[in-house]
């Protein structure tokens, strides 16, 4: 990427999953201060990026990270570097996300499209990666299931419910799907499972993008499994690449075709 002074570059890597080894990091932070200015930037999509390295430089340092096994790039029309947040190893995670997030760049990474194309994937609906302002975007969830045979009424799940959506009643408690975000909380807490999870899986968004334009992404109905997901992935960019209006982003598609996204 040339720096605004049009002399300097700059070397994105993409960091898959989020996850870089400390040998990796070594050898990044030798490469800066060898062809750079001793520091590295971090990019909104968790990559990556080495500025203030000469233009005749350039080539040189490429090599030497890709000899290393870095990926460099992740520009262009095409699917993006994708986005997990730490749900694999974070308490309120309810996917292993950066596994997904290995599975979906193994399959889909680079693959060219009508316009950028970005997926992220969040482990809870704390929603850390903004899921609804991805083109496609994954949310963990775990619908609860409630037996008042097994609540002893502590209301530990009321006061773990960021949302409201569980009140006290005579016969235990009530929980309002209205309201409730399936985030797990109260699964959690409960301390005789009188909560346990009736579906777990991941909420799909279609559409969604920030910028000087934004759109909010728009949920699929049902509840995907990581496989089904995975599959899901591949149908949305083929239905993209067959549709689109050439530099046509997905969410715009959406819109002139007026799709029904539940039938994708």
């Amino acid at each position: 990427i040339t720096q605004r002074d049009k002399d300097y570059r700059v070397i994105r890597l993409k960091v898959l999953a989020a996850n870089i080894s400390s040998e990796h990091m070594a050898i990044v932070s030798d490469i800066a201060n060898r062809y750079g200015r001793s520091y590295v930037s971090l990019t909104s999509r968790m990559g990556i990026e080495i500025p203030w390295v000469p233009a005749e430089s350039f080539e040189a340092a490429v090599a030497e990270l890709k000899e290393a096994g870095f990926t460099v790039g992740s520009t262009g029309p095409s699917v993006r570097a994708i986005v997990s947040c730490k749900g694999t190893v974070c308490r309120y995670g309810l996917e292993d996300t950066q596994e997904m997030c290995r599975r979906l760049d193994e399959k889909y990474y680079a693959k060219p499209t009508p316009a950028k194309f970005k997926i992220g994937i969040t482990g809870c609906p704390n929603n850390c990666i903004k899921t609804q302002l991805n083109d496609l975007g994954f949310m963990g969830q775990s619908v609860p299931d409630y037996n008042e045979d097994l609540c002893i009424q502590c209301n530990a799940c009321i006061e773990a419910c960021k949302v409201d959506a569980i009140s006290e009643t005579d016969n235990g408690v009530e929980i309002d799907t209205s309201k409730c975000i399936n985030c797990g909380n109260c699964i959690r807490v409960c301390p005789t499972e009188a909560i346990t999870s009736k579906e777990k899986g991941l909420s799909v968004y279609l559409g969604g993008k920030f910028g000087r334009k934004y759109r909010i992404g728009e949920r699929m109905k049902k509840i995907y499994d990581m496989d089904e997901a995975i599959e899901l992935t591949g149908k949305l960019l083929d239905f993209y690449k067959e549709n689109a209006i050439g530099k046509e982003r997905f969410g715009d598609m959406l819109d002139r075709l007026n799709v029904d996204i539940d039938t994708l």
